[in-house]
């Protein structure tokens, strides 16, 4: 190996012991005019493999030996009998038996195995400049035929729930929160466009699973109510809300998208993963993009492909995890898999919980046909740290002569909430929500004992002292009727 170092370095060896070939490569590599010589005779893809590991301290050997080539398993005798160096295989090949590469053993957090890294007095020399990450195509595309864009129909979802778990018995079954107990809110629940049975089904489970996780519900006596956090989020800005959500959506290592993705089937065998990791790695890529550009699905896959694509699999085995495609039922095993497993995990956390949670747009070239490019929201981009959106004045409600009240979506939302006690929901458009201040309705507030006036009093100032007076009149005479007295200190205070 000597040897075929200083023939690398055309260094002439004579008949020094082992001791003093060593002292006298050290002195000859680490001198920074051979050094620069040496690299001139390096090719491209030599220089590109050095600076790959140069830049990262320590390079997975797995992931240098699939994008440079492997390393000649011989040992001293065959080695110095074939002279393997004069004829390298590979980019790896060529640096190791220059002294440029070396291995060595890593232990981190979620790694142990074989790196690569140049010698640190090397490294001092050579100061390469660190290969950026690759990134995607971002050449912006058409503006798609169709759109999905969720904007806060998520955050929305979460206030129909917390509102319905306030007004109503919704009791706790198996420890969560299941369909059966929020029958009634579907309208409320499903986004302007819904896609097939199965994906509202998961996002439904997905809105379900993140109201828990952020601790917004709690069981008490054995019903699900909400918690004062939740009081807390409901006064945020919208922006601050959906943060929240993707907050708590990112960090969360018991909703795993890969046992969800209706592609593959995982086969429980003890094998675990990360789910965190596979979110990093596609946010890694997804903030490299420009904001409000329409960029195609395929480029992000592939950027997390030049990118890192060991994001799940750090020490590179892709044989041990028993997953197997929905429709042929073959077990997807081996690298050559990667499109059809990590790849569609890339694709599927786009089309699910960032379109969900309002980070992307989904676009499509006609109605009904698969999602090909994305974009970036602001709402998004602000979500991701990558501009600041000011928060915008609050919109006072509108109460109508007809009863109907009218909550803009700017409006505060934990007003909304309140308003919930007493008023029945109808619809929701892109701008605002509509309720009425039925019968119904009514009734149920006078049975929690909250007097009209308490009522009156918040109509007043949630419309800024515009509730039209024939409105104020109805609902008097309708507490009149009902027995209810328009007093309760006690109420008053729940209100």
């Amino acid at each position: 190996m000597l040897e075929a170092i200083a023939e690398g370095w055309h260094i002439a060896l004579t008949d020094e012991q082992v001791p003093e070939i060593v002292d006298r490569l050290v002195a000859e590599m680490t001198t920074p005019a051979n050094v620069q010589s040496t690299l001139q005779r390096l090719s491209e893809v030599e220089r590109e493999a050095l600076a790959f590991v140069a830049a990262r301290g320590e390079a997975r050997a797995h992931v240098v030996v699939r994008k440079y080539g492997d390393l000649p398993r011989l040992g001293p005798g065959p080695l110095e009998w074939k002279k393997t160096w004069r004829q390298p295989a590979s980019a790896v090949e060529r640096l190791w038996f220059l002294g440029l590469l070396h291995l060595g053993y890593a232990m981190h957090d979620r790694f142990h195995g074989q790196v690569f890294f140049v010698p640190p007095e090397i490294l001092a020399i050579l100061a390469p400049k660190a290969i950026p990450a690759p990134t995607f195509d971002a050449t912006p595309l058409s503006s798609p035929a169709a759109v999905r864009n969720d904007t806060d129909a998520l955050a929305r979802g979460v206030l129909a729930i917390l509102s319905h778990c306030r007004n109503t018995e919704v009791r706790s079954r198996k420890g969560g929160l299941s369909a059966r107990e929020l029958a009634g809110l579907e309208d409320r629940l499903r986004p302007a466009t819904s896609r097939s049975a199965l994906w509202e089904a998961q996002r439904l489970r997905f809105l379900r699973h993140l109201t828990e996780k952020a601790g917004w519900l709690r069981v008490q006596d054995g019903l699900w109510k909400p918690t004062a956090e939740a009081g807390r989020w409901l006064k945020k800005h919208a922006t601050g809300r959906q943060t929240d959500l993707y907050g708590a959506w990112l960090e969360d290592t018991s909703w795993n998208e890969l046992w969800m993705m209706p592609s593959v089937r995982c086969e429980n065998t003890g094998w675990r993963n990360d789910p965190v990791l596979a979110r990093r790695a596609v946010l890694a890529c997804l903030i490299q993009c420009p904001v409000d550009t329409w960029l195609g699905i395929a480029s992000l896959v592939e950027a997390t492909y030049d990118r890192d694509p060991d994001f799940m699999r750090l020490d590179g085995d892709y044989d041990s995890w028993y997953i197997r495609d929905a429709q042929t039922g073959q077990y997807l095993t081996g690298f050559s898999n990667w499109h059809k497993v990590e790849g569609a995990l890339t694709q599927y956390l786009l089309a699910a919980p960032l379109c969900w949670l309002g980070v992307v747009a989904l676009g499509s070239p006609q109605e009904g046909a698969p999602a090909d490019r994305f974009m970036l929201t602001r709402v998004g981009a602000a979500i991701l740290g990558l501009l600041k959106i000011e928060a915008s004045a609050v919109r006072p409600f509108v109460v109508q002569a007809d009863r109907q009240v009218i909550v803009p979506h700017k409006a505060s939302w934990y007003d909304r909430f309140l308003l919930e006690r007493f008023a029945r929901w109808v619809d929701e458009e892109p701008r605002f929500a509509r309720y009425v201040l039925d019968a119904s309705s009514m009734r149920a507030c006078l049975m929690q004992g909250i007097s009209i006036d308490q009522v009156l009093t918040f109509l007043r100032r949630a419309t800024n002292n515009k509730l039209p007076e024939s409105v104020a009149r109805a609902l008097k005479a309708y507490g009149q009727r009902s027995g209810n007295p328009a007093r309760s200190e006690h109420a008053g205070r729940r209100a």
